[in-house]
């Protein structure tokens, strides 16, 4: 894997390794960990990264990583955080080290909360902590893609930016931003929530003349936030899945396989 060492990249192109006895490699989308918040679930978070550290798994990371309240941020984050974005900042960077000096970070996307900092002071918290890292700094939202042995895939990954409540409204949200990129799979972040959607599509093979079936995925990327006391609960939010997805992506032949 070639890093960048915090670069701005358009197209995020990085070779993933199987692992021994695998024929296929593991891609992991982790994100709204929101570390410093009062209801993050830190030791869950952990529990993950650590699990892609032992086994070797591939993580790109969706933004918001950081809860970066400020004085005029929406809410009461500012007084209710535990840590200030710099020690956030901090905590964050330990986590990931592990999983960069192993080449397992493919980059790092910013999020909203990222993007106070940014708005406030010119300061890009996500591009610092990609810099250091030594990884790829993918925006708000990048093209990727990934060579698996000699079968490509093409992802575009992106934070977000939806409102939506429901589990079916923020489905729709990331099906809406499916249909103007033509990628393999579309990861959004963002909506605090879980899932992976398989779309059959038809297009016809023009080398061969037939028609031809094929699939792309729409996933939402998860969160690491607990429901009691939050402002999901305060607002008469439903609660939703906590963790990250996880993709495999085939070595040998064309073949996506996702599991949340």
């Amino acid at each position: 894997m070639t890093l960048r060492k915090g670069r701005t990249v358009k197209l995020n192109k990085q070779t993933l390794v199987t692992r021994a006895g695998k024929s296929y490699a593991e891609v992991v989308f982790f994100g709204d960990l929101h570390l410093g918040h009062p209801t993050c679930l830190l030791e869950k978070a952990t529990k993950m990264l650590n699990h892609c550290l032992e086994k070797k798994v591939y993580v790109l990371i969706m933004g918001d990583i950081l809860e970066c309240g400020l004085t005029n941020s929406i809410g009461d984050s500012v007084y209710s955080q535990k840590l200030n974005p710099q020690a956030q900042m901090e905590d964050a960077i330990e986590l990931f080290i592990p999983l960069a000096k192993e080449g397992l970070i493919l980059g790092i996307h910013e999020g909203n909360h990222e993007n106070r900092i940014l708005k406030v002071t010119s300061i890009n918290i996500a591009k610092i902590m990609a810099g250091i890292l030594n990884v790829p700094y993918l925006y708000q939202a990048c093209w990727n893609l990934f060579k698996v042995g000699k079968i490509n895939y093409t992802v575009y990954s992106l934070h977000g930016a939806s409102g939506s409540r429901f589990i079916y409204t923020k489905l729709k949200a990331v099906t809406d931003i499916s249909h103007y990129f033509d990628a393999n799979i579309i990861a959004m972040g963002h909506v605090h929530d879980l899932a992976c959607v398989p779309f059959e599509k038809q297009r016809v093979d023009m080398r061969n003349k037939v028609i031809d079936y094929y699939k792309k995925y729409v996933i939402l990327t998860g969160h690491y936030l607990g429901y009691q006391l939050s402002y999901a609960q305060a607002k008469g939010m439903p609660p939703s899945k906590v963790g990250s997805p996880k993709v495999e992506l085939g070595a040998e032949e064309f073949s996506i396989y996702s599991s949340i």
